[in-house]
């Protein structure tokens, strides 16, 4: 997967997905960790909608396996059972702006 790319995996049927099919392909996006010491990353970035299973499968488990870090965990088992029946797609995002907080390196001082 290419490093300056975002990843997500949703709902083929989602609003979100409705929405990018209906006002374009440029979205805003926050993603955080809302555990202290709260940290994240938010920006612009245009998306590219993947439905093709056979390529949405080896994305979805290398993300399966960063968040639960088994392909064995029954909410693995369930996503990649979702993505291989094309419920699943996923958004590529290349970001275009992006800024970054850590509290927990503010709290070190």
């Amino acid at each position: 997967m290419n490093s300056n790319k975002i990843f997500i995996t949703t709902g083929k049927s989602s609003k979100k997905v409705h929405n990018l099919r209906t006002t374009g392909n440029i979205l805003s996006y926050c993603i955080d960790n809302p555990n202290p010491p709260y940290k994240g990353v938010r920006g612009k970035g245009k998306v590219k909608i993947h439905e093709d299973i056979n390529h949405n499968i080896p994305i979805t488990e290398k993300i399966m396996t960063r968040y639960v870090e088994s392909l064995e965990n029954p909410m693995a088992k369930w996503v990649l059972d979702e993505t291989k029946k094309g419920n699943l797609i996923i958004l590529e995002i290349t970001p275009s702006y992006y800024s970054t907080w850590d509290y927990g390196k503010s709290q070190q001082r």
